[in-house]
């Protein structure tokens, strides 16, 4: 018995429900591109067409901000992107998603400290009694360089 490998999109076009999943990851893909080209140059980075259900456009943003911005570009982007669609979507529903930058949760994870004040800290924990107030400061103790 052997196994051999195949191409992934000899996979998907042998499974309908993938093939499906595939052509409508394209569709969006492209209505996406669209929809940045409609944008003001400041909003098209921080806003992306999520999904299309029925007669409603959902576009997630980074900030509440353009949130409100796009809520007011709203009949525009609906008529434009209904030229492009089968049906005709009368509806936007905008959502705020903040980017999850896990960079940022790196650097701050990757601080230390010298000795002397790693030191304090562990000393300062050693005095107080059992707590989250001793435990953050014998993680931050941790932390020497």
């Amino acid at each position: 018995m052997t196994n051999k490998l195949e191409r992934i999109d000899a996979i998907y076009t042998k499974d309908n429900r993938l093939s499906q999943l595939s052509q409508r990851v394209q569709r969006l893909k492209q209505l996406n591109e669209t929809l940045k080209s409609l944008l003001p140059p400041q909003f098209s980075e921080h806003c992306f067409l999520a999904n299309v259900n029925e007669h409603t456009l959902v576009i997630h943003t980074d900030n509440a901000s353009y949130a409100s911005l796009l809520r007011f570009q709203s009949p525009t982007l609906c008529k434009e992107l209904s030229k492009h669609l089968p049906q005709i979507v009368n509806k936007l529903d905008v959502r705020v998603r903040p980017i999850n930058d896990t960079s940022l949760n790196s650097e701050v994870n990757s601080i230390t400290l010298p000795d002397n004040a790693a030191a304090a800290l562990q000393q300062t924990a050693d005095t107080i009694d059992e707590g989250p107030l001793k435990q953050a400061l014998l993680r931050l103790a941790q932390r020497r360089k």
